[in-house]
């Protein structure tokens, strides 16, 4: 299987279509720069691709290039989903962090069924307060964070998983289970609770030990939201997918994980020893 690419081909396909536009103008990219008071360089930067033009910005650029009507609107369809699913995680944090939380929250709330694969951390609806300050805490990657804020959003949006009506399949590897957050008493007592919160009739808990063997590399971490959408993490993007063939790929890489996972008793097992282990 080749791993779809759909962001970046529509980003270049939006990007084609605003070149072809100020083209159709007359104006070279130094005239459009100047008359838009940007620099040369996010013009260029716009018409290759390499850089995901705000809404405000794909605004500006029809403002000045005026296409018709119909043309226009379709445009500013297509920006718009594109920062729908591409936001930088640096503009995120400056929104505060916990608001993100809240969205995430009311996303899982219309949600049936909600698949996790983590290779790299506990999910955030299993993760206890101590596990999530540390994770919230991080130098990095969560810098300027109103760390309490963020913590308490992130367990208020945990109560969806006690909603009869709404089914959890979370697929874990022990590297997520062995990283220390926060510390052993922080690891011992979340491996603890996400064995208590396996118990739950609309909980499903796989795990992949590293005895285990995989059949796909676990490249990343996402979440799958019924099979409609998908939102993907790195240190600096928050991605959501909704291109049908990206969810299906995603959907058939999840399944392949969970086929190989443990589940049930065996699970539990496993994490009781990595409790003792931790303690």
């Amino acid at each position: 299987m080749v791993i779809p690419e759909s962001f970046e081909r529509d980003r270049a396909e939006l990007a084609e279509s605003i070149r072809q536009l100020r083209t159709a103008s007359g104006m070279s990219g130094t005239v459009a720069a100047e008359r838009l008071g940007w620099s040369q360089s996010k013009v260029s930067k716009i018409e290759t691709g390499s850089a995901t033009p705000s809404r405000e910005d794909v605004r500006l650029l029809l403002d000045l290039y005026q296409p018709p009507t119909d043309r226009r609107g379709e445009l500013e369809t297509r920006a718009e989903a594109l920062n729908d699913r591409y936001r930088s995680l640096r503009m995120l944090r400056k929104r505060g962090l916990h608001r993100l939380q809240e969205e995430v929250g009311q996303k899982a709330r219309r949600t049936v069924l909600t698949r996790v694969f983590q290779p790299t951390m506990i999910p955030g609806l299993l993760q206890t307060p101590e596990y999530a300050r540390a994770v919230f805490s991080q130098p990095l990657s969560m810098a300027g964070t109103d760390v309490a804020q963020a913590v308490r959003a992130r367990l208020d949006r945990q109560a969806v998983l006690f909603d009869a009506e709404k089914n959890f399949h979370f697929v874990i590897t022990e590297a997520a289970l062995r990283w220390r957050m926060g510390g052993t008493a922080t690891m011992a007592a979340q491996a603890d609770r996400i064995a208590n919160l396996s118990t739950l009739g609309n909980v499903r808990l796989g795990l992949l030990p590293w005895t285990v063997s995989v059949p796909q590399v676990p490249i990343n971490a996402f979440t799958m939201r019924d099979e409609r959408e998908v939102s993907v993490e790195s240190f600096t993007t928050h991605r959501s997918i909704s291109e049908p063939r990206d969810v299906r790929f995603h959907l058939e890489v999840f399944q392949l994980f969970a086929d190989a996972a443990i589940y049930g008793d065996e699970a539990r097992a496993f994490l009781a020893e990595l409790t003792r282990e931790h303690a």
